[in-house]
């Protein structure tokens, strides 16, 4: 337990716009094709240096299936920022982020405070959605946006180091020269047996 501090982020978006390949590539350096949509809850983490500070990140990789909203609502309750993904060469994926904050505004209210940046993967391939509207739809969402490719390594560290920076610059303005009490206790609460394990054959890209 060698760090200093540490988060805990949710990432959330449609099925198959890459959340998990993202997660993967952010954590091993390497893209995989042949992942099966993520079941529930799955979480990535990984040990990262700001400066000085050691800090554990704990990504939970949320199911885009409407089925299991309920489930990704009650996670959002405990973690320190939101990553929202969609797919830029898929419209609809786009247009159902409005589905998804609508999912934390109702879990945490309309006007909550929770960081969240947007990212728009798969920038690789034919663009259905372009960056001049997507940045338009996070400037309005109170969001950074952020645009990335799994598969080519593109962006990926650069987005969730942000988010990341924006947190400990947060908790640093909150709690200077101490750990915080609350996020101590919020950490807590998740049972880590929830982890689904994560198959290693026979996956579609997601």
């Amino acid at each position: 337990m060698n760090y200093d501090d540490k988060f805990q982020l949710m990432i959330m978006g449609d099925s198959m716009v890459g959340k998990t390949s993202l997660l993967y590539q952010y954590q091993e350096n390497k893209f995989m094709s042949n992942y099966l949509a993520t079941c529930g809850i799955d979480f990535f983490t990984k040990e990262e240096s700001f400066g000085e500070k050691k800090v554990r990140i704990k990504i939970w990789d949320t199911a885009g299936q409407e089925r299991f909203k309920s489930l990704t609502q009650a996670f959002s309750r405990n973690a320190d920022g939101i990553i929202l993904v969609f797919d830029v060469t898929s419209r609809e994926t786009f247009l159902n982020l409005k589905f998804w904050i609508a999912c934390i505004n109702s879990s945490l209210g309309e006007n909550n405070f929770l960081p969240k940046i947007i990212i728009g993967n798969k920038i690789d391939m034919e663009k259905e959605v372009q960056k001049s509207e997507a940045e338009n739809f996070a400037e309005i969402n109170k969001c950074i946006y952020f645009e990335t490719s799994a598969k080519l390594n593109i962006g990926v560290n650069e987005a969730i180091r942000h988010l990341v920076s924006k947190l400990l610059e947060q908790k640093n303005a909150e709690y200077p020269g101490r750990l915080s009490k609350k996020e101590s206790t919020r950490l807590s609460k998740l049972d880590p047996n929830v982890n689904i394990k994560r198959e290693k054959s026979k996956r579609c890209a997601c």
